[in-house]
């Protein structure tokens, strides 16, 4: 057999494989986009049989399981993607899990520990402040939210949760100077209105 020949067929048959998984992945997707997370998990699941060291896989079985609100499955799926490499992606997606489930103190020791590291991650800080809103701990949530809005100023939306949180830890001078703020570039917040006969 021509040597050239021979070259091509072992070509493709390591190609093949990497095709065929590259489909696979891709039907992944699809069907998710279609919210048959059932059948888009299912082939993640075969992918993962095949290569158990991978922990992207794990990462998106995980975040299937999520949204079929199977969180303790979800966190199982995480962990073991930390296991086989530690990655931010699978920290917060523990940390949604324990907040879908209500579980708000881990939820909030999770991401002040990861804050440690990441201090101007503001996807960590939001969820510490809203775990930290959940349980009450109001004053705690202000200084997760003012640490955003240093970050990001304009952004109205957390000035809006920083002016609450500061109200509800009693923190009432900084929460009417945050209003004033809110007002002044975002006069038709919900916050304004409800802070409006309280604040002014």
């Amino acid at each position: 057999m021509n040597k050239s020949i021979i070259i091509i067929i072992l070509a493709l048959g390591l190609a093949l494989p990497l095709l065929a998984k590259g489909a696979d992945i891709a039907q992944s997707y699809a069907l998710e986009a279609q919210a048959n997370y059932v059948g888009s998990l299912e082939i993640m699941r075969e992918l993962a049989a095949t290569d158990a060291s991978e922990p992207f896989y794990q990462v998106r079985i995980a975040w299937l399981e999520y949204l079929l609100g199977r969180y303790e499955r979800a966190i199982s799926s995480y962990c073991k993607a930390i296991s086989l490499r530690d990655n931010l992606d699978a920290h917060i997606g523990i940390i949604n899990c324990h907040l879908a489930l209500g579980d708000y103190r881990p939820a909030l020791d999770a991401a002040d520990s990861l804050l440690a590291q990441h201090s101007g991650h503001t996807q960590l800080l939001g969820k510490a402040a809203y775990a930290a809103y959940m349980l009450k701990e109001h004053s705690r949530a202000a200084d997760y939210y003012a640490r955003i809005i240093q970050l990001y100023p304009w952004d109205m939306e957390i000035r809006g949760y920083l002016v609450n949180n500061l109200y509800l830890a009693k923190r009432v001078d900084e929460a009417r100077a945050e209003y004033r703020l809110l007002k002044k570039y975002f006069p038709q917040s919900g916050i304004v209105a409800q802070y409006k006969g309280v604040l002014e």
